[in-house]
């Protein structure tokens, strides 16, 4: 294992806490170490860019952390947006118009662009304050049309309870006829409708061309369906030992971290890899 330059994580039920929170003291030290060694640790999540940033600005200060946010639709890494794909303005709108039209209204709907999360009004004002606290540390701007979102976006994030989200999400692509799109769970109860060719793999290819690093010479923790791609992608894939046994059983029992969530799992596997 001596050959990873770059370690990539998931950040719900992987990196944090089940309260969002991790340890930052140990974060650092592996920061610092990283660092001393020419490596890279990438934050690979379903956030936006805004929703990364408002955790790991205050460690990021001099550009250390990469970010692969909206499931591989933007890369940040030196201070830069290296990649970006965001969805056709006209699907956005048809979405939009189609989303009160489904069996089903959701519980949270959101259009998430690279700094502002859109929150349309025709959800249930309850379900609103829900969200601005679920969204807490982005832009949030709540919007009566999708002419007020004001910049592009990379993911629209819906959620169902007890309904089966990919049926409706399917009824919802069905109903506007869109082609190019695509369904991906966060395995938290969201569902986020992405370009298709899109995913945390993507992000990653990205970012490792732009760094001249090899998918063999990464690794990568996740515990949800939306990370597969990307364990499949690098040489060196853990699975936290919290995630489901259906994603689980897909690796062998050296690829499991060494704890997990709730007691650091990325942070002490990444400590013992590169103290080795």
């Amino acid at each position: 294992m001596n050959n990873i330059k770059l370690f990539a994580s998931d950040l719900d039920g992987t990196f944090f806490k089940d309260d969002r929170s991790f340890d930052e003291d140990m974060f650092k030290q592996i920061l610092s170490q990283l660092k001393q060694e020419g490596k890279y640790f990438v934050v690979s999540s379903g956030r936006s860019f805004n929703g990364i940033d408002g955790t790991f600005k205050k460690f990021n200060q001099k550009n250390e952390i990469a970010y692969i946010g909206q499931n591989g639709g933007l890369v940040y890494v030196n201070g830069k947006v290296i990649f970006e794909s965001s969805i056709d303005e006209i699907y956005i709108d048809k979405i939009y118009q189609a989303i009160p039209k489904i069996s089903a209204l959701p519980q949270r709907t959101a259009f998430e662009g690279r700094n502002i999360t859109f929150i349309p009004d025709f959800i249930d004002s309850k379900l609103i304050n829900t969200m601005i606290k679920r969204y807490s540390g982005n832009n949030l701007s709540i919007i009566h049309s999708s002419k007020d979102i004001t910049e592009p976006i990379q993911k629209i994030s819906l959620f169902w309870e007890k309904q089966d989200q990919k049926l409706l999400a399917q009824e919802l692509i069905s109903k506007t006829g869109l082609q190019g799109l695509r369904t991906t769970s966060s395995g938290y109860g969201a569902l986020d409708i992405i370009n298709d060719g899109i995913s945390k793999s993507v992000g990653l290819k990205r970012l490792g061309e732009y760094l001249n690093i090899h998918g063999e010479e990464m690794a990568a923790f996740g515990d949800g369906e939306n990370d597969l791609e990307m364990l499949y992608y690098v040489g060196y894939p853990f699975v936290m030992p919290n995630a489901p046994e259906f994603i689980k059983s897909k690796f062998n029992n050296t690829q499991i971290a060494i704890a997990d969530n709730v007691h650091s799992g990325v942070l002490k596997t990444i400590a013992q890899i590169i103290k080795k």
